[in-house]
């Protein structure tokens, strides 16, 4: 069981109509199955890493800066690489 918070009018139209409620249950328990299954995989795939939380700081830190520097060398071609 999960509860998900949703404004009143929403809440409400769920509530009182089963065929939307059905969709509406279907759509999450998918999302929610997807994201646990990826998170599942990702865990799989990086348990024998060796990359350490700094080492993403690190790398989060170049590829900000690489992309800093493309989106002003595309700006300072006028748009046009």
């Amino acid at each position: 069981m999960l509860d998900v918070r949703l404004p009143r009018p929403v809440a409400e139209l769920i509530r009182c109509d089963p065929i939307l409620r059905m969709l509406v249950e279907k759509v999450v328990e998918k999302s929610i199955r997807d994201a646990l299954i990826e998170i599942l995989a990702l865990d799989q795939l990086l348990s024998d890493s060796k990359l350490t939380e700094e080492d993403v700081v690190a790398l989060d830190k170049i590829i900000k800066a690489r992309a800093w520097e493309k989106l002003r060398n595309y700006a300072d071609s006028g748009g046009h690489e």
